[in-house]
């Protein structure tokens, strides 16, 4: 037989919508794996609030990110302990100490909302270097804070204007967090950021600047022109209302603390936050320092970062297995009178953070609060008060010839004086 006798083989019938598709160079793309979140882990709250824009930036953030991640702000009665008596204040004289001079400019400065930022920014800077040399000596400008979400890295987008680490490398991790007391010691000297050089890059303390996280709310949206590059009011007005639905109802409990907060402790628990490597969850205590500029008053946020909450966000399709609630407390430092205002703002920030002021006495920096008086000018005034007393009670009409006694005459116009110095 020939080789045309022999028949052909069937064809294979190939149905190409069940084959995964082929990339240029001829290599199948992988099948998109399905995740099925756990009830209560974060991309299970993503699906159940679908309608709204949720997965946003922090400065995006609204009241509701708030709620959603069960965020409870308790406010605490205002420091306003110690202040000096009114005998004690400080003077506006040539003698008043120029630390005390200088922090009253720097505290004017931040009260300020027309003032730039940098000029606050370097006010903030040396008003808690001057208070708290050896615990806060240094902050880094602008800084920009990473956020970690699951496998995806977002870097920049938690700003702050000031950023604190910890400034003894020698200090123990401890300092800056709170261990819960289910870990066992065992977790916790297994931790990798037990050495000092973990405990250098710890936040402790974050400043942010109201006046300028408004501004940058009302101006993030971009308005193109219209046709013929007229303007687009139509399309400024709906960019309004979204800036209007950013800012936040009570100013003192902004969502915005929270994101920059959860950013500090993530930087606190990562060996490194771009590779996500040597995650230790833990309860993390972070705070945040603003300026009240209506109140003339610091705010002072304390607020611990659960662990729960970090593993969510380390692996969002997990639901927590324990509390994940933020609780975040804060306090008004009222800025006057200056003499004092270095004990109430540690009282606020903390024994922790710059040491603690209970039982200390109250620095005056050099301010006397009695100064003396010399012997000589008292009695100089007293000379000159009788001088004036004189002048003023002298009966001009009265006949009775004065005695050697009497220390002070006044003269008659039309007499010859020399004129000198009253002695």
């Amino acid at each position: 037989m020939g080789s045309s006798d022999v028949p052909d083989a069937p064809t294979p019938i190939i149905q190409n919508d069940k084959l995964p598709p082929r990339s240029p160079l001829g290599r199948r793309r992988p099948r998109p794996r399905h995740i099925v979140p756990e009830i209560g882990s974060l991309y299970d709250i993503l699906h159940d609030h679908c309608h709204l824009s949720l997965y946003v930036l922090p400065i995006c953030w609204t009241d509701f990110h708030a709620q959603i991640l069960e965020t409870r702000f308790l406010i605490r009665p205002p420091v306003t302990t110690p202040t000096p008596p009114s005998s004690q204040t400080p003077r506006r004289t040539l003698r008043t100490p120029q630390v005390v001079v200088s922090t009253s400019r720097n505290i004017d400065t931040l009260l300020v909302r027309e003032k730039p930022l940098v000029a606050k920014n370097r006010a903030m800077q040396s008003i808690l270097s001057t208070f708290y040399p050896e615990h806060l000596p240094k902050a880094g400008y602008i800084s920009e804070l990473p956020l970690r979400f699951g496998r995806k890295f977002y870097p920049s987008v938690a700003r702050c204007q000031l950023l604190w680490n910890q400034a003894d490398p020698n200090t123990s991790f401890d300092s800056a967090t709170t261990w819960t007391a289910s870990q066992s010691a065992g977790q916790s000297s297994s931790a990798p950021f037990a050495s000092g050089m973990m405990a250098q890059n710890t936040p402790l303390l974050a400043y942010i600047n109201r006046s300028h996280l408004d501004h940058v709310r009302r101006n993030c949206f971009r308005v193109l022109a219209g046709p013929n590059g007229q303007f687009n009011n139509p399309v400024y007005r709906l960019q309004v209302l979204r800036s209007k639905n950013l800012l936040p109802k009570n100013p003192d409990e902004d969502s915005y603390f929270v994101a920059v907060m959860l950013a500090m402790a993530q930087k606190s628990v990562y060996a490194s936050v771009w590779a996500g490597t040597g995650f230790v969850p833990r309860d993390v205590k972070v705070r945040v320092l603003t300026v009240a500029e209506e109140d003339d008053a610091f705010m002072v946020y304390t607020g611990t970062v659960p662990g729960a909450l970090l593993s969510m966000f380390h692996k969002p399709d997990v639901a927590p297995t324990s509390n994940r609630e933020i609780k975040i407390e804060y306090c008004q430092v009222p800025v006057w009178p200056v003499l004092g205002f270095k004990e109430r703002l540690g009282k606020a920030l903390g024994a922790d953070v710059v040491g603690s002021f209970e039982g200390v006495p109250m620095d005056c920096f050099g301010e006397e609060t009695s100064p003396p008086m010399s012997s000589t000018r008292k009695r100089r005034r007293e000379a000159l008060a009788e001088v004036f007393n004189a002048s003023f009670s002298e009966d001009h009409d009265s006949d009775s010839p004065t005695t050697v006694s009497e220390p002070f005459i006044k003269r008659r116009c039309g007499e010859k004086v020399r004129l000198g110095v009253v002695q």
